[in-house]
């Protein structure tokens, strides 16, 4: 059996990139891992595919894809959409497998990886092809991926469902990625340590009148808001474990708020509506 290299894939692009790239600027600023929810999980029916523009310049990175024109349709596609994007895996026949990996395993330099730029095979035609590492119905795979960010190397993980011959259908759950550079981090890892203690207890809302309250068991110190450009649209210090936060200023849409408490940071999605 050939395979085909057709790219002729849907364009009707999910985007999640714009999200990303302000909790990338927040990541930066951390200098932490930098995980995302992807709430609700992204499914991917036959025909769609998903660009994560991970670093919100613009650039989408990686891919998802469930095309309709490869493998009958039966076919579990990531595409590293730049020249510096690239899969833990290896290359055989001319093709790349990106591997199948497990919460814990290590993402760094000591992996090797698909060639750079270039479309993974997660699976195809089902089980058909040796080489497949997302063979079957996987549920909770992890992704490993690298890629270039302002010169320098980072590496983070994706994760994921996938169901070729069965359902056909692709379900991206979760992401992270180290925004220090050169930094390994381990699949599932989503950076949550004094974060979980100090914001066990944290919640948050909106009102109808717009307006953000937050509640801690500790007195919080600063909250941050950026908008999908990862621009800063509002930053208040803090002082207590109840407080209300206006955004009767801001525009209808998505924003990225960040509660800092005994220096710890939490970053979540806010609806302005």
């Amino acid at each position: 059996m050939k395979k085909t290299t057709s790219k002729k894939l849907s364009k009707r692009l999910l985007q999640y990139g714009a999200m990303s790239a302000a909790a990338f600027g927040v990541a930066e600023a951390n200098g932490q891992i930098q995980y995302v929810d992807i709430d609700p999980d992204q499914v991917l029916n036959v025909g769609d595919d998903f660009e994560m523009d991970i670093t919100g310049d613009g650039t989408p990175r990686i891919r998802p894809a469930n095309p309709a024109d490869l493998a009958g349709g039966n076919a579990a596609i990531v595409f590293a959409d730049s020249a510096g994007a690239a899969f833990v895996g290896f290359s055989s026949g001319g093709f790349q497998y990106p591997l199948l990996m497990a919460e814990g395993d290590m993402i760094d330099s000591s992996q090797s990886f698909t060639t750079a730029g270039e479309r993974g095979d997660l699976n195809y035609y089902g089980c058909n092809y040796a080489n497949s590492e997302w063979c079957g119905d996987v549920t909770d795979g992890y992704l490993g991926i690298t890629f270039q960010f302002s010169g320098n190397t980072h590496y983070g993980w994706i994760r994921m469902d996938t169901d070729v011959n069965g359902d056909n259908i692709m379900t991206i759950k979760d992401f992270a990625f180290e925004a220090t550079p050169d930094t390994a981090i381990a699949a599932g890892d989503q950076g949550l340590s004094v974060e979980d203690e100090v914001f066990a207890n944290f919640n948050y809302f909106t009102t109808q009148n717009n307006d953000l309250e937050l509640r801690a068991t500790a007195p919080m110190q600063n909250v941050q808001l950026h908008n999908v450009l990862g621009q800063q649209v509002i930053n208040k210090a803090l002082s207590s474990n109840t407080e209300t936060i206006s955004l009767a200023s801001l525009n209808s849409g998505v924003y990225l708020a960040t509660v800092t408490i005994d220096g710890a940071n939490k970053t979540f999605k806010v609806v302005r509506k």
